[in-house]
């Protein structure tokens, strides 16, 4: 893991496209604003032999595959009904993730986004993305039954 690891490299890719697809998301994420301020902070705050520094990154959308969350956020925030954001039963990601939005809009990114507190962990492996594991969005049918059929043996 991390910017000097091998984990993007030794990924198992279905095909070339998805391993281009990877490759190239890794190369451009070595170039962006949150990789060079990562790269400078490291430079005046080593971190110890051994360890890696990760970085919470705010996202303006709610998503609710793996996750970790206080039981009470959601009961006394999300769910509470003088909030009015999203009724019991209701679609999460659908309905929080324009709350998000406008909040930043009107509030700026630190106190419009602060309450939510949404983030993804970013390792600086250049895998800085979310996604369904079973590759709902890029694998063809075919590559989704090699991927399962792969697993249950």
């Amino acid at each position: 893991w991390g910017p000097n690891g091998h984990s993007v490299k030794s990924m198992e890719c279905t095909t070339t496209k998805v391993r281009k697809n990877i490759d190239s998301l890794a190369q451009t994420y070595s170039g962006c604003v949150q990789a060079t301020e990562q790269q400078k902070w490291l430079q005046e705050n080593p971190t110890p032999e051994g360890f890696h520094q990760l970085t919470l990154t705010p996202t303006l959308f709610w998503y609710d595959n793996t996750h970790i969350c206080d039981t009470a956020f959601y009961r006394d925030f999300v769910f509470d009904p003088k909030n009015k954001m999203v009724v019991k039963g209701g679609f999460v990601e659908e309905k929080l993730s324009p709350v998000i939005v406008k909040s930043a809009e009107r509030l700026g990114l630190a106190q419009g986004h602060g309450k939510f507190g949404s983030y993804i962990l970013d390792d600086h492996s250049g895998m800085f993305f979310t996604g369904h594991l079973d590759g709902g969005a890029y694998l063809t049918a075919e590559d989704k039954k090699k991927l399962f059929s792969k697993k249950k043996t």
